[in-house]
């Protein structure tokens, strides 16, 4: 082990030297600094398993310097934080800027430095190797396998990124949809080595006539998008698209053979068609089916008399008010089981609507469309109130009373400025006489903001005893600033780590979200467990809740009560 101490007392380098002789740690070199700088010049040309920092230097203050050391290219030390204060807040602020550990000089003895060392290697090893599987996740989700076009995912963070930019600079954008026309009869005909082929083909074709800054995708199959920045007249859309319908028409050798094809094209551009991502897109989508219906081998521009999927949403939007006011909603249950005895431990109420005309609508189709309409307070508040209610029936139950049970209810971002929110919460609470602690919230990651207001809900909703689970983690981009900023008491592992396992080398990434999650004493909960392996391998890796189609889709609450609870 590598060792660093930057310290400028001489008398404290020293008394830490000795201290860690007397450790029994395995050290190959412990080399001294005295200067923040001299510290920092060391640090970027060494690589340190362990840095000691003092945190008051002549120069710079601990939280400066660790900032700078964090900020080198590929650092990957752990950094133990050496102070004569006893401060609290100073000792949470450092690990909040990255230490792993803090120790007041006048508490440091060999066993508790080399527990801290320890500690600290293990906890800078988890947090390593988070990033670095968030990292290869970004890429993978981010790249298309196939073609080495960018993939749907990258396609979405894009559009909502060009939207952002052209609307700062009031400048136009046009996104296109491209669909090959008939491309099931060239896998049928040819096999789909030869369609493979194919596609690459047209891959290379796109990207040889669009312009430089503008961007190209495959969505999936044999669809692509290509979102065009530099918009200076109408015409150069058109241009544009009969380069590349000329492009793809071209007569192709393929393994041998002579593949010709056509295609359709749908234009939506930006902000005469629409000025969300979302809407842009449905619009283009409109427009390519438009194509393909009139025979392909052409173009289309968006047209509002052919958008019958905006007019659907707008009927949603229109019939959310009345749905509330008729209590055309219902909650669906789904079990969480203990992962040792696999008995019913807690519950996830799901909503459902009960639409009088087009049956029971998934939370997908609406919740999007009930924050923006600004109905997710209300809808919110009556989810929190029937769950509540009905968990307040099954608490009397002699069965329920014997074990651990729990329920677990989604809250949207949007109702964290909801100022009435922990108010009506409680009456909720006293009103079913429900114990606090058996009432679990759920956030997504993605749907945290960074703001005080949510922070300050967060931790108000915190001292009325209920539980803060994180719903969905390790999908976000800024999972440790939330375990550090928020109140979080339960992590839900997202299901993309469970599902795609089929064998126990694919469950990696698994292993170190839950070694991470563990390391901090937070308990953990496994979403989308659908097969016994991946039960199994949960299991061994500690995780206390399952939760997926293995054991229960999520069910009415009459069906939970049949086969569950009674």
């Amino acid at each position: 082990m590598n060792l660093l101490i930057i310290d400028d007392d001489a008398v404290d380098r020293m008394s830490a030297i000795r201290t860690l002789k007397d450790s029994e740690l395995q050290l190959e070199t412990v080399d001294q600094a005295v200067s923040a700088e001299e510290g920092i010049s060391l640090a970027s040309m060494t690589r340190y398993d362990i840095i000691l920092l003092d945190y008051q230097l002549p120069t710079q203050n601990g939280i400066e310097v660790l900032r700078e050391l964090r900020g080198i290219k590929d650092f990957a030390s752990a950094i133990v934080m050496l102070s004569h204060s006893s401060d609290d807040e100073l000792a949470l602020m450092c690990v909040e800027a990255g230490a792993q550990d803090f120790i007041m000089k006048s508490e440091i003895t060999a066993p508790r430095l080399k527990r801290a060392i320890l500690i600290s290697a293990e906890r800078c090893q988890l947090e390593r190797q988070v990033r670095e599987s968030h990292e290869k996740l970004r890429y993978l989700a981010e790249q298309d396998s196939l073609t080495g076009l960018s993939n749907r995912y990258f396609f979405d963070v894009a559009l909502k990124d060009a939207l952002i930019q052209a609307c700062r600079d009031k400048s136009p954008l046009a996104l296109l949809l491209v669909d090959l026309d008939k491309f099931k009869h060239i896998n049928d005909t040819f096999g789909h080595v030869v369609g493979d082929d194919v596609l690459k083909e047209i891959a290379r074709r796109l990207k040889g006539v669009i312009d430089v800054g503008d961007k190209i995708c495959r969505l999936g199959g044999d669809e692509f998008s290509i979102l065009v920045h530099t918009l200076e007249n109408p015409n150069q859309i058109r241009l544009m698209v009969d380069r590349i319908i000329q492009a793809v028409s071209a007569p192709m050798e393929i393994q041998g053979k002579t593949v010709q094809l056509s295609m359709s094209v749908g234009v939506a551009t930006y902000p005469e068609c629409a000025t969300g991502a979302a809407e842009l897109m449905k619009c283009a989508d409109v427009a390519m089916y438009r194509s393909k219906g009139l025979g392909g081998k052409q173009a289309q521009y968006y047209s509002k008399r052919f958008h019958k999927q905006v007019e659907s949403r707008i009927r949603i939007e229109n019939d959310l008010k009345t749905a509330i006011e008729k209590d055309q909603f219902i909650l669906y249950y789904q079990p969480q089981v203990d992962a040792e005895t696999f008995d019913i431990v807690g519950v996830e109420a799901l909503i459902r609507w009960e639409h009088p005309e087009l049956g029971l609508i998934p939370p997908d189709d609406f919740i999007p469309i009930a924050e923006e309409s600004d109905y997710i307070n209300e809808l919110g508040r009556w989810v929190l109130h029937k769950a509540c209610e009905q968990f307040g029936q099954w608490m009397k139950y002699p069965n329920v009373e014997k074990m651990t049970f729990t329920i677990a209810v989604n809250l949207s971002a949007r109702q964290l400025k909801d100022t009435g929110l922990v108010k009506y919460l409680l009456e909720c609470i006293e009103r079913y006489q429900i114990p606090p602690e058996k009432l679990e919230l759920e956030l997504t990651e993605s749907s945290l903001e960074s703001s005080l207001v949510a922070l300050a809900m967060l931790k108000s909703l915190s001292d009325l005893g209920v539980k803060l689970a994180l719903d969905d983690f390790g999908t976000g981009y800024s999972s440790l600033s939330h375990l550090n900023k928020y109140p979080f008491n339960i992590l839900k592992i997202d299901k993309s780590f469970v599902q795609h396992i089929e064998s126990e080398e694919e469950a990696s990434l698994l292993k170190a979200i839950s070694s991470f999650a563990h390391s901090l004493n937070y308990e953990t909960v496994a979403e989308g467990v659908e097969t016994e392996l991946q039960r199994d391998i949960c299991c061994r890796l500690g995780v206390k809740r399952l939760q997926g189609y293995l054991f229960s889709r999520p069910i009415p609450p009459e069906d939970l009560e049949r086969n569950w609870i009674k």
